[in-house]
């Protein structure tokens, strides 16, 4: 038990080593292993004694013993180049070291030093425009015939160079800032771009990169937008760098701070959790740990195989963590704890670790942010080292948030048990030597406290630690609920990995009520000898196999025209409509366009619905449903709902709208997932009843142009499980009315419904429209008990399937049989070699789930690598390729 006394913790100081355990090589440390550190390089540290005590290269290199002692293993700092932003955005070429902090020879000095210390480097880097001081911009404004017209994103380029897309603003010490976007459809300015990039990853050419940065931050990062910037100039920029250091590592902040970020991920190697820094803050503030739950829950689940994700709780951009949590130090120590044991690598922003305070101000420039970016405290009175570049904006430097002797300084807080900064110390160490913290996978668990946010890290065949967060300023006695877990010879030892102290054994009779007690903004971080059970793979919503995922009987509606809006780009081929006791299953094999374009889906399930559209009033993003306001359904069919499924990008989107006879509702945002990612987990939304989607948008079968004569050849497409709480009803019964239909973003009907309209009927174009005009009835009527009495299950398919895949620490193995038989269930190596034997038994037919644990026939946590999974019978062999993740 983790005690929060002064007492306690001076022992606990006293008891743990100063230093953490040394970090692993740079080459080839998994960025899962470290401890990340951001600051801004003119408010970090001066070591030159300049008038404003800028900071500098030589004030980093000091720095590093700090950082090393803290326990962190890798810096992110905002951009070094020439800008006169003292945050060093909006930046000049980026091959011009900025002067105010030093020479590149500087720079690489601190790069060296950095890594012999085992500390990567990465340099934060704005890729999508430039400084309007740049020879690119001056040499191009108001001159058509500049080398450089094409280089910038001109509205006029060649006739006047007078419109751009850029901005202006005012800096903290009265500079004027300009920036203008690249316009990376020209080839030679990504060269430009993309060599700089290169360079700072092998400053001398070698082609050794050992003296280079370690990667980069990307700032503001879009998958699609113009000029150019979309995930595919990433991906080729990503590329380009991997040629000169194939271990570059980097990272996205996402431009839409409301997303994961999870498009991003096919371009670079981590974004942020955006989502769950402002849960995390809410959920501190609130003292209720149910945001901490649901948040976590959806990152988790927008995280495609393979992908990362960097934790924030802070950053330059907001304000400070302590002042957003009401300046309550026992609140900011639990906010340590939630960050350093949270699944993902953790990002500490400066100055958080000494409890430093600071919100947006409105001083009429880009001063507005200094309160939250103020020069960190290494001394209780300010002065050298000290920063002090914000006395050039006199309301900035007045009202500064900081002042002496306030208690947030290094001088303050270093080597005094319980300080926020020993804290952080603490709990770094901790995380560094726990493997289950840095890699494990995370599993909740429930508990009687609304204040207590529990989960569980598990390290496959090394260790499982129980952590368990008290956000209330009282203390509390819970009882865990560990009953999803399995525990070793039926007790265990559990032991405090902080204090040292071991608490009741937890046991088969007790673990669905394991007592613990917390102090107030208490924690603690148990050792125990048990597994999480894998849950069973939910029924595939993957929009994949639609037709054979589905019984006898469950086709609704096949294509009767071909598409007039492109094939293999936006077609509905088959429709399928599956119910059971929890809700609808639906599928539809086809296509769904990237730019906006919708599958939108009408439920006609409870009287009062709409038989005109009246949908004006709901708000954007995203568009098209408001545009259809006014168009007229057929008879007989009145949605009381509709689901609005689009692709943008890489992402599919899902929204649900009320359609309330009179108009009004609100609009509920779902969530979204990626396209073609197999999964049907939404995240980022609001889906309360547990709505799943997925959307695979690979068919080259089906409907063409001209013909709709293959529709029942396509086989993905979209799935959806709808739970009968989303349709208005409260199980199954009563007959529903469906209606299927691709609308452009702009509201444009196009040719594609379900049921389908008669061969050769052209896109039906924009409202005022009338359905009723259209020969046929555009809705299906689907019963909602007469297969789920047949098939109250959605059956397995024939072949083996394993979920997850790729995997980190256990997959389920998914077939059906079709009698009962003995089956003999195998794990092998790419070499042929038996890894593991599931064992032989006898199975009854239908579909089955035999899960892996990752172990082999020793009990060994097996590499990552491919595998190959084998279900055997008398009859037949099935066989399946599995990836195991590092």
């Amino acid at each position: 038990m983790t005690l929060r006394t002064a007492a306690a913790l001076l022992l606990l100081a006293l008891a743990l080593p100063c230093v953490p355990a040394a970090a692993a090589p740079l080459n080839g440390r998994d960025p899962a292993d470290d401890i990340f550190y951001m600051y801004m390089p003119i408010a970090w540290r001066d070591s030159n004694g300049d008038p404003q005590r800028f900071g500098d290269f030589g004030g980093m290199k000091d720095g590093l013993g700090y950082l090393r002692d803290l326990g962190v293993t890798a810096v992110w700092m905002t951009p070094i180049f020439t800008s006169p932003a003292y945050h060093g955005y909006q930046h000049m070429p980026a091959d011009q070291i900025n002067p105010w902090f030093g020479t590149e020879a500087g720079f690489l000095d601190f790069v060296n030093t950095a890594h012999a210390d085992s500390v990567k480097v990465f340099i934060d880097l704005v890729c999508y425009g430039v400084s309007t001081n740049s020879v690119y911009f001056q040499d191009s404004y108001l001159n058509p015939a500049s080398p450089y017209t094409d280089y910038l994103a001109y509205y006029d380029a060649h006739t006047g160079n007078s419109s751009y897309d850029g901005s202006s603003y005012t800096s903290w010490n009265g500079s004027s800032v300009g920036f203008v976007r690249w316009n990376l459809l020209h080839p030679p300015a990504t060269q430009l771009v993309t060599g700089w990039s290169r360079h700072w990853l092998d400053p001398d050419g070698d082609g050794d990169p050992a003296e280079g940065v370690d990667g980069y931050r990307l700032d503001h990062v879009l998958a699609y937008d113009t000029w150019g910037y979309t995930i595919d100039w990433w991906q080729d920029w990503k590329a380009a760098l991997q040629q000169v250091n194939p271990s570059a590592f980097t990272f996205a902040e996402q431009a839409d701070w409301g997303s994961h970020g999870q498009d991003l991920l096919s371009a670079h190697d981590a974004a942020f959790t955006k989502p769950f820094e402002f849960a995390a803050r809410a959920a501190l503030g609130s003292e209720s740990a149910a945001g901490l739950y649901s948040e976590m829950r959806s990152t988790l689940a927008s995280l495609p195989p393979g992908g990362l994700y960097l934790c924030t709780l802070s950053d330059h951009d907001v304000n400070r963590l302590m002042s957003d949590i009401g300046n309550n130090w026992g609140r900011a120590r639990a906010a340590a704890a939630i960050q350093m044991t949270q699944p993902f690598p953790p990002v500490l922003y400066f100055g958080d670790e000494l409890g430093m305070r600071g919100t947006k101000a409105n001083y009429g420039s880009d001063a507005n942010d200094i309160p939250f970016r103020e020069p960190f405290k290494w001394k209780a009175v300010a002065g050298p080292p000290m920063s002090n570049y914000f006395v050039l904006n006199s309301q900035a430097y007045n009202n500064r948030v900081e002042r002496n002797n306030d208690g947030r300084s290094v001088e303050e807080q270093q080597g005094v048990a319980g300080s926020l900064l020993e804290t952080y110390r603490s709990l770094i160490f901790t995380r560094r030597n726990h493997v289950a913290l840095r890699r494990g996978s995370y599993a909740e668990i429930p508990n009687t406290r609304t204040a207590v946010w529990a989960f569980a890290r598990h390290a496959a065949g090394q260790e499982t630690l129980l952590v368990a967060i008290n956000l209330s300023g009282a203390a509390v006695n819970t009882a865990l609920d560990l009953s999803n877990f399995d525990v070793t010879d039926g007790r265990s030892v559990v032991r405090d990995v902080q204090s040292g102290a071991q608490l009741a054994d937890l046991t088969t009779a007790n673990r669905s009520a394991y007592p613990l007690s917390l102090p107030a903004y208490g924690w603690a971080i148990l050792n125990a000898a048990v597994t999480p059970v894998p849950a069973p793979p939910t029924t595939g919503v993957d929009g994949r196999d639609i037709p054979e995922d589905f019984a006898a009987g469950t086709l609704v509606a096949t294509q009767t025209n071909g598409t007039g809006l492109g094939d293999n780009v936006n077609e509905l081929d088959q429709m399928f409509v599956l119910p059971d006791s929890a809700g609808l299953h639906l599928g539809i094999t086809g296509n769904l366009g990237t730019y906006g374009t919708a599958l939108a889906l009408f439920f006609d399930t409870a009287p009062g619905g709409q038989n005109t559209l009246e949908t004006a009033a709901f708000p954007e993003p995203p568009t098209g449903l408001p545009e259809l306001n006014g168009l007229v359904l057929d008879q007989g069919f009145e949605p009381d709902l509709a689901l609005w499924v689009n692709g943008y990008g890489a992402t599919l989107y899902v929204d649900r709208y009320p359609l309330i006879l009179g108009g009004g509702g609100t609009k509920r945002y779902v969530g979204s997932t990626l396209l073609n990612l197999g999964t049907g987990d939404l995240s980022g939304g609001d889906n309360p009843n547990g709505l799943r989607a997925a959307c695979d948008i690979t068919n080259l079968a089906g409907v063409t142009a001209t013909s709709a004569a293959g529709a029942a050849t396509a086989t993905s497409g979209f799935e959806a499980f709808l739970p009968w709480a989303d349709l208005l009803m409260s199980g199954p019964g009563a007959p529903i009315r469906v209606l299927a239909v691709i609308v452009q973003a702009n509201g444009s009907v196009g040719n594609q419904f379900l049921p389908g309209l008669a061969a050769g009927t052209p896109n039906l174009g924009p409202v005022p429209l009338s359905l009723r005009d259209v020969p046929g009835d555009q809705f299906a009527i689907v019963s909602t008990t007469t297969v789920a009495a047949v098939a109250p299950e959605r059956p397995a398919r024939a072949g083996l399937t394993l979920s997850p895949n790729p995997f980190r620490d256990a997959t389920w193995l998914r077939f059906a049989l079709a009698r009962a038989a003995q089956v003999r269930v195998e794990i092998f190596d790419p070499a042929g070699r038996r890894v593991r034997d599931l064992g032989a038994r006898f199975l009854d037919a239908g579909p089955h789930a035999i899960a892996w644990d990752g172990r082999d026939d020793g009990g060994r946590g097996t590499g990552p690598g491919l595998y190959f999974a084998r279900v055997g019978t008398a009859e037949r062999t099935l066989d399946a390729k599995v990836l195991r993740l590092r």
